[in-house]
Order: C-alpha cells, then structure tokens, then sequence
C-alpha cells in the first residue's frame, strides 16, 4: 500500500503538517522480468471488506480494484484499494473501457445503477448515492475520494519542518495529491517543460489534472490527455526557430505574401526542414513583422488525445524558441537580434499580449559570456561597472520594445551535484592547506556523494573521454579515450599520428582538455558553479531593469521585459564546468537553490528541462515514460521549492513585491561572499542565504538589520538557509542590511539595493 501525504502550510511558522493517508491508487506491483515488466495479479489476494460488495477486476493495475457495492437502492460501481482505505465512485461506462480488466465473468453486470460519468467513467455519477458514506466510516476528502475518518484523524499528529516533503514511492510514478493547493500568484509562471512526468492517469481535481492546482501553470504533453483536463493557455510549445521561420514562410508564400513589401520570403520556403542557415537578410524589417505573424498561426492552436483538431486556442500559452543553431547575419533592419525582435514582435501582434514567449539561451546582454571564462579574480571593480553599459544590452530594437517577452537567466545548467555535507577543502593534519595567496585549496581527489539514494562520483580530473576527445571536422567522425594519444611526462596529450593523418584534431567547442594545467577538481566548479548563477540572475535582472525602466533598479519587478530560469534538474555531462561523462542527479539543494535565487531575486518564470520527448499518448504511472526506468523525485523537490517562495505571497501580484539583494555580482564572487536575495512584502521578509565557500560543518554568523529589528542567521556549511521574518512596513531595501565575516576575514556589510554603482550596496 502507498502511503500519500498532504502538506498543509502553517502561515505563521511556515512548517508543513503531513497528513499521512494509506492509498494505493498510484502504488504499482511489478515483478522485473528478463523481457521487461510483467504485473503481478493481486485479484485474489485482495480483502473483501464484508458482504456488501463484489470484487470485479481492476482498472488498469491491479492496486485499483473495482468492485460492485451494494446500496440501499443496489449496486454502485466503485474504484478502491486493496485495503479499503479509499473509495471513489466511477461510472458505469469505465467497465468498457480498454484499460478495465474483469476477472469475475459471472457477476451479472446489468445490476450496476451507475450512470455513465465523463472522461469514460471517471468522474463520479450523478446518481451515486454518496449520503450513505459517512455511515460507512468514510470522510470526502478535495480530491474526490471517500477516505476512511480513522485514518484521517490518525494522520494529522503527524508534523515536519520545511524542507521535508513527500518523494515518489519508487521508479517511474509522481503523488503531486501530496502538495498542498497553491494558487500561483499572478505575474509568476511555472512551466513543467520538457522532459517533465506528465502521465496519463493523473488525478482530476475540479475536473482538471491536479497539477494545475499544485502550483504549474503550463505542462509539456497535454495534448496526450482529454481535453475536458486542461485548457490552452497551460499549453507549452517548444521547438527550433529555424524550423519554425521555415514552415511559417511558406505559410506566407500561400498567402501571395513574397516581395515587395516583405522581401525574399520564398528563398525561406523553399529551404528543407533541417536547414539553420535562414536566408533572412533577403527580408524587410515588415517581412520579418509578418514573419513573426505566421510563426504564431502555424503553432497557434493545440489538439488532445480525444480531439485530433488543431483547435485549443493558445494565445495564452508559453512557446519557448531556441535560434542557438541559427546562422548570424547581418541585414537592412540591423543585426541578428534585431531581426529576433521583429519576429517577436509579429508573434505578440497576432497572438495578443497574453501569450508568453521564452527565448531560451538567448542573453540580453553580451558581457556575460564574453567575461565568465576569465573567472571573477580577475575582474576589477571597474570592470564589473562597465558592465552595466547600454551598448551591452542587444534587446534594444524596435521590435523587442514594442512587445514582451521573456528571456532566459545567464548562468548555464548545473554541471556538478550540490555537495551538501561534504567536504570540500584539502586538509593537513586537521587545517586547511592554503595557496601562495592564502586561499583554500579544493580537494581533487576522486568521492561518491548519495543523491536521492542514489551513488554518484565526483571527479577531481576530467573522464578519460573529455580529457581525449577528437573530431575530424570533415566526416564528423568522433573519438574518445587515452588509446587515441600520445602522453607525455608532465601528462600532456598528443594526438596518435595515424589519428592526425586521417584528419582528426582535438574537439572543438572546449570539450577536449589535453592538458593538465587546465584540469580543475569538480569541488571547485561546484563553488564556481553556484556564484555562476547568482552572477547572471543579478546581471540580467540589472539590464532588463535598465531597458524597461531607463535606470538600474531590480527592487520592483518588470511588466514587460522578464527574466526567466530554464532549470535542468540532472547535471549537463560533457561540457564546460564539469568532469563527468555521465547524467547526475543535481539533488534537491540545488534545485531549491536555483528556484530561490531565480524567484526571489525578480525572475517571474521558471521551467524545466529534461532528458525526455514530445508523446502523442502518455502511459500510465508505474510505467516507462521516457523509455527508460527513472526516478522523478527531482520534480517533487523543484514543487516544493516553488511552494516554498509562493504559498505566503498567494493572493498578491509580482509587482506588489520588493526584492531586497545582499549580493553584488562578481564582486561577490571574487571576495568569498554570501549570495542572499529575499522578497518584501505585506511585514514579511523571505530570504535564503547560501555561502558556498563555507567547509563542511563550518559556522557562520549573519547579522541582519531590517529598520529597527535584528535577527541572526547560523549558516551551518555550504548548505542552503531559507527564513521568514517578520519585519517593520514602510522600509526599503536600503533599510536592510547584513553583516558578517568571510572565511579569509573580511569583514562585509551590505544593504539591499543593488544598482549599477557597487558603493551603493556596500556600507
């Protein structure tokens, strides 16, 4: 029997009470066979809970019996556990249904009263006589299930903190019913994209797919469950520009729309699908508008697993574009942003202003990537102020301000998992060994971390297969391992002969790493990793800041030009900022940490990305949906940490808030700081503090000031504190400050204003 837990919000104390219920509708017996999955038929060792009903079959696993209960009036169809912990009256029609197994052949079917009910029986019949539940012991619970009062009372002495929330109860299932309902706040978008566990069979509640009463607003895959479930504007659509551009102009040349005015639009149409290299330099700055139009009407409406038609209006849905593998040109309306503008712009014309468009892994501004690879020691604080300079920004054309859009955080995926209570430091004799400058040196050595009960390594040397990766730039051929090179005595690589003579050279794009002085233990680009992060947030919310409102202030969120989070749960194997050749699981303190440094910084969008693909049908929990076994308890951490910032700001809007930050980018960084950023509101304060740079079981005291109150924080190691305070009204973020001492120190004390000028924010 699977235990189900519901977490109720305790305002005052932010604390979650569990209320423990036995239910087996998502629990899944399975016995693993050589050839795959085989179910296990429970049907006749199933209690009967007394002489009142018949036991038919099941539907769809055998955990979900159905059985014939006899009334006062006769015989009602209804769903149930094993146990009799739950009952959930379905309609007479889901005994037809292809998923709806009768093993009891001679029990004379005609005798059920059930009405046929919605969503092929699913919903509750009308004429179900639910007014004799109660005699029977059974409580209704928002879910729609009649649960045994017993064990209701019983589970509600149950109480844990904040950060315990309930995990899936195995491989390949979710128990989103286990969250507290959270009406997101409006403003705020929170995308399940791809790769996200959506499953058939998910629980219905006000006639809608729980989720959507969870705290999601937009999920990948809906048009694989009845359209009765969801609505247009929970829609998310994703896909490539280039093929989009493509498919959108010849929609254009149907419409007699080519020359003239637009431009070359059939030099687009006729390219193939897979063609990145758009020819759009042949357009007019209104080609390109009207463009941006059809792009809209080509992906303009959705369909369901019940209704084939293209006909759920999604004006009001999130499309994320990505244009990474586009050809750059440059073209009489400006350069290759520009041009982005314009479609933008054509797509907000058609659409409305409801529809939310994400550009993933499209900065606003330069200055990031061209600055990041040099590491923050080496940038001087006037560096860090030129920063915030208009000629950064590339989202200044006319088409970007004429509409809205959303654009995804600088910082790139997490390539190592948090290292929650681990060690991180290299030690002698019990102290820390230090550099010629003082510094700490991060431990390189090879260790295992335990992510969600799972065993992980972390490397303190790239794998083989990045450290020796070639590629003949010609065939595309690609090879990895140390069999394909030469090493020298200080370890240096050379490329085998035969292998150069064939054309093979190292790997381009920073893959390959033949040389040892570029090695870096993943311990320290874990620390880099996290200020990475906060260091994009902070400066994308500064430029975006500027554009919308002519002046350098995040302490009020954008209403037209936001920052959004693309968040991949599992680290991104094989690039940059990592050792491993493997997908890892990031845990569930770094999710938490991604999803408060984003919210509760002034990012009004977050989305997920995953291993996974597009289905036209889903299967049911307990089954392979991404074909392969996985573990989906990644996706409960990222709920709970959204819950987490959300749940007390319910009611209100992102623009009635006030962001207060204690860290400055990159000076931060360079100087071993603690990264903190809360939201303001309503007497509140919500504020996380994370100091990566702390060692394992290491001490650091915070003191915060807000007005007139001060309060002190204990951060315990490098893990993730999150607090709510009570706070004066009326104060700005200057009001706030915090105070501490680094680990090499230095004494810092900031305020919560941060803005182009770093004496502004340091005190």
């Amino acid at each position: 029997m699977q235990i189900l837990r519901y977490i109720l919000v305790n305002s005052s104390r932010m604390k979650y009470i569990i209320l423990t219920i036995g239910l087996g509708i998502g629990g899944i017996f399975t016995t693993l066979k050589k050839w795959g999955f085989q179910w296990e038929n429970n049907f006749e060792q199933s209690i009967i809970q007394d002489k009142q009903e018949v036991i038919l079959g099941f539907w769809e696993v055998p955990e979900r019996l159905l059985v014939a209960r006899k009334f006062k009036n006769g015989y009602f169809l209804i769903q149930r556990d094993p146990a009799g912990t739950y009952m959930v009256p379905r309609g007479k029609n889901l005994v037809k249904d292809s998923r709806t197994v009768i093993q009891n052949k001679s029990f004379d079917q005609s005798l059920i009263l059930s009405q046929n009910s919605d969503l092929g029986g699913l919903f509750p019949p009308d004429n179900f006589p639910k007014e004799e539940m109660p005699s029977l012991g059974y409580q209704l619970n928002e879910e729609g299930e009649w649960v045994k009062a017993s064990v209701q009372k019983v589970a509600q002495t149950v109480q844990q903190g904040l950060f315990n929330y309930p995990l899936p109860k195995g491989n390949n299932t979710t128990d989103w019913s286990a969250f507290p309902d959270l009406k997101v706040p409006q403003g705020i978008t929170h995308v399940g994209g791809y790769g996200f566990p959506l499953y058939k069979d998910e629980r219905l509640q006000n006639g809608k797919i729980n989720l959507l009463s969870k705290g999601f607003t937009n999920l990948v895959n809906l048009n694989a469950l009845p359209r009765a479930t969801w609505e247009g504007k929970n829609s998310y659509y994703f896909n490539q520009l280039y093929y989009l551009l493509i498919i959108a102009a010849r929609d254009m040349v149907k419409e007699g729309k080519n020359g003239g005015k637009y431009g070359k639009v059939k030099a687009i149409a006729d390219l193939p699908n897979d063609q990145t290299n758009i020819p759009y330099d042949g357009l007019t700055v209104e080609g390109a508008r009207e463009l941006g139009k059809h792009v809209f009407k080509v992906t303009c409406c959705g369909n369901s697993i019940d209704d084939a038609r293209y006909n759920i209006p999604q004006n009001e849905a999130v499309i994320m574009l990505d244009e990474e593998s586009m050809t750059q040109k440059n073209w009489s309306g400006g350069g290759h942003y520009d041009f982005l503008g314009y479609i933008n712009e054509g797509m907000i014309a058609e659409a409305g202003p409801g529809l939310r468009i994400f550009w993933y892994a499209q900065p606003v501004q330069q200055w990031f990537n061209a600055q990041v690879a040099r590491g923050a020691n080496n940038l001087s604080d006037r560096e860090v102020e030129a920063a915030f300079n208009v000629r950064n920004l590339l989202m200044t054309s006319p088409g970007w301000k004429n509409s809205t859009w959303y654009v995804d955080a600088s910082g790139a995926y997490s390539k190592v998992p948090f290292l929650s209570k681990t060690d991180i430091y290299q030690k002698s004799n019990g102290k820390f060994v230090t550099d010629a400058s003082g510094k700490r040196k991060y431990r390189n050595d090879d260790f295992q971390i335990k992510v969600y009960n799972r065993t992980f390594s972390v490397l303190g040397t790239p794998h083989d297969n990045i450290k020796y990766a070639l590629q003949n730039t010609k065939t595309g051929e690609q090879l990895f391992g140390r069999q394909y090179v030469d090493l020298a005595k200080d370890g240096s690589a050379t490329i085998k002969r035969e292998y150069s003579r064939r054309g093979f050279d190292w790997h381009q794009n920073g893959l390959a790493r033949p040389y040892p002085k570029y090695w870096e233990p993943e311990t320290k680009m874990w620390v880099e990793g996290i200020y990475r992060r906060a260091d994009g947030i902070m400066l994308d919310l500064l430029m975006l800041g500027y554009l919308e409102k002519g002046k350098w202030d995040i302490s009020k969120a954008n209403s037209r030009f936001k920052l959004y989070g693309e968040h991949r749960p599992q680290t991104e194997p094989w690039t940059f900022g990592g050792n491993s050749v493997d997908v890892r699981e990031v845990g569930e303190s770094q999710i938490f940490y991604d999803t408060f440094m984003l919210l509760l910084s002034g990012g009004q969008a977050i989305s997920s990305w995953d291993d996974g693909f597009y289905r036209k049908e889903l299967p049911a929990k307990g089954q392979k949906l991404y074909d392969k076994d996985d573990y989906w308890g990644r996706y409960h951490s990222k709920l709970a940490a959204v819950q987490a910032v959300l749940k007390p700001l319910e009611g209100s809007r992102s623009t009635d808030w006030t962001y207060v930050h204690f860290y400055y980018p990159f000076v931060g960084q360079k100087n071993s700081e603690v990264i903190s950023s809360g939201i303001y509101y309503n007497g509140k304060l919500q504020v996380f503090f994370l100091n990566p740079t702390l060692e394992n079981g290491e001490k650091q005291v915070l003191t915060l000031k807000a007005g007139t109150k001060t309060y002190t924080i204990t951060l315990d190691g490098h893990e993730l504190e999150y607090k709510i305070f009570d706070v004066p009204k009326g104060l700005t973020p200057q009001d706030f400050k915090l105070s501490y001492t680094t680990i090499y120190g230095r004494n810092v004390k900031v305020n919560g204003r941060v803005s182009n000028k770093i004496s502004e924010h340091y005190e």
